[in-house]
């Protein structure tokens, strides 16, 4: 359930762009960049069942609100609308909350939707060795003038390589949106996601990034520079500011007490 912070808020013909909880948290710290940056307001939370229960202290410099498992932030021209989420579901809710997720983008008369997702490339195909580590997934997308600049951007098709369908070297039936989907590995809801988005026949584009668990800043700082790219979000930022947060990612000081 979306819970507004106003009566006045509207998601309707915004850009909708939202992370899972994957591997390396690394579309999370996108996110985090992201609103943190842009300087976006939190217009409201949602309010899922789904999800495991959290809460801290301020994550943002310019918010003092409490963070909880799913917030909705947003430009002050309601162009861009972006959630952040800080938990993930508890066990067997995946695909409950992906369904959960599919009823607000459906409610939310949004204009476009973008997912941001990471898999695990230790478990990548060998075509997805070679080439960009980003690459993206248009599902009942026709918007040309965004599929152009990804090419452009070189964010090549997740189920391509050097021009040449991944699925051409596998059976038919690999060669449906369910086979590229089988290759996302630790990717959070994305696969049941982006499928009931396919049923439904809403367009969305996903930008996977392929990532090993670690240290994951550099992959975070990628992308965010690919989603800011590709969606023209803001074109004279010179470098992201990290939110307050951060300050405990990859600490030099951690207390000796914690071990």
């Amino acid at each position: 359930m979306f819970v507004k912070a106003s009566e006045t808020v509207t998601t309707r013909g915004s850009t909708l762009i939202l992370p899972t909880v994957s591997i390396g948290n690394v579309p999370q710290l996108g996110m985090d960049l992201l609103i943190n940056t842009l300087q976006l307001s939190r217009v409201g939370i949602i309010d899922d069942s789904a999800l495991l229960p959290v809460s801290g202290v301020s994550a943002f410099d310019h918010i003092p609100s409490r963070p909880v498992p799913l917030e909705v932030y947003q430009s002050s021209d309601a162009k861009w609308t972006l959630i952040q989420q800080r938990s993930p579901p508890l066990p067997k809710h995946h695909r409950l909350f992906a369904k959960s997720m599919l009823e607000y983008i459906k409610a939310g008369e949004f204009d476009r939707v973008v997912l941001l997702t990471s898999s695990d490339a230790a478990l990548r195909t060998d075509a997805l060795i070679d080439g960009p580590q980003i690459r993206s997934i248009s599902i009942n997308c026709d918007d040309r003038i965004l599929i152009d600049r990804l090419q452009a951007l070189s964010l090549t098709d997740f189920g391509q390589r050097r021009g040449v369908a991944i699925a051409d070297d596998m059976d038919s039936k690999e060669s449906s949106l369910a086979g590229v989907l089988k290759q996302l590995h630790a990717a959070g809801i994305a696969r049941p996601l982006l499928d009931m988005c396919q049923e439904a026949g809403i367009p969305v584009l996903a930008l996977v990034s392929l990532v090993n668990e670690g240290d994951n800043i550099a992959d975070a700082i990628m992308l965010a520079n690919a989603v800011n790219a590709a969606l023209g979000i803001a074109t004279t930022i010179d470098q992201w500011r990290p939110p307050q947060s951060w300050q405990w990612l990859m600490p030099d000081n951690v207390p000796s007490e914690l071990f």
